[in-house]
């Protein structure tokens, strides 16, 4: 996926990060580009009756067709307008505004902004949208798993109770996989992923717990970048990523359980490593 501004927009952004130093929990200070820093951010406030719902494929349904198709609804949210908050200006933006994202087993992510159907309530405030899609994927024979939930037009994830669905499907034949429990720990890593034009403000890191939170005594998530910026990360929250530079870099998230042990049930989503490039 990518994530290239024009040229003006970047350089605009690029002024307003210098000159304002606009950082998360560290306003007044110059960042240091030398260093590789992860810096917690409050979530942004999130409105509290968004419903995400996988109407297909049903759950456990043997799928035939290629490519497989998919449908959400989305209850309580709009697609495709910016999100009016700050964080916009801080981080990249998407210019086509709040989405889905859908994720097919370990798959990278594909975003969905715009719905089939867009009903809204009398006073026009509540939105209940259907989105139909194609899977851009190909598929091997036996179980796979479809994770969805809305973001912000800055890609940051709702994480309320009810923003996220999951749904096993099967193509061609039932074949199971033991070492997937959707009832059990899991998490799905959100952001960052694909290319960057090269900026000095930061990368947003984002992901979604299912069936578990994070403490400094409980379930844990490690970060380690390029195989040498490790840290561990006891809080459900947005991050910020300083000091990256221009090239390929990778993020590798995994679920830790109380002794600090990975999380082995569910491994596909609990060690995962994106590549992303910035140039």
């Amino acid at each position: 996926m990518h994530r290239i501004l024009k040229t003006t927009a970047l350089s605009l952004l690029c002024t307003i990060w210098l000159n304002t130093g606009v950082t998360a929990e560290m306003q007044g200070q110059a960042p240091n580009l030398n260093a590789i820093r992860i810096i917690p951010v409050d979530p942004t406030p999130e409105p509290y009756h968004v419903r995400t719902t996988i109407e297909f494929p049903e759950e456990g349904s043997i799928q035939h067709s290629t490519p497989v198709s998919g449908q959400v609804r989305l209850e309580g949210y709009s697609l495709g307008t910016d999100s009016e908050f700050p964080r916009r200006k801080e981080i990249w933006n998407d210019p086509k505004g709040q989405g889905v994202h859908i994720f097919i087993d370990n798959q990278p992510y594909f975003e969905v902004n715009e719905a089939l159907i867009d009903a809204l309530d009398d006073v026009q405030e509540y939105h209940d949208e259907t989105s139909n899609f194609d899977l851009p994927v190909k598929l091997g024979k036996g179980v796979h798993v479809m994770r969805v939930f809305p973001v912000r037009s800055f890609n940051e994830s709702l994480k309320g109770d009810k923003c996220f669905d999951a749904r096993k499907f099967y193509y061609l034949e039932k074949v199971d996989n033991p070492n997937i429990d959707l009832a059990q720990p899991y998490l799905t890593f959100n952001e960052p992923q694909g290319e960057y034009d090269y900026c000095p403000q930061p990368l947003l890191l984002d992901f979604y717990l299912t069936n578990c939170q994070l403490s400094k005594d409980g379930y844990k998530v490690r970060i380690t970048i390029d195989e040498a910026s490790q840290r561990i990360l006891t809080t459900w929250t947005p991050y910020y990523i300083y000091g990256l530079k221009k090239g390929a870099h990778k993020i590798r998230l995994e679920l830790l359980d109380r002794q600090n042990a990975p999380v082995q049930m569910n491994k596909m989503f609990n060690d995962v490593t994106k590549t992303l490039i910035l140039q």
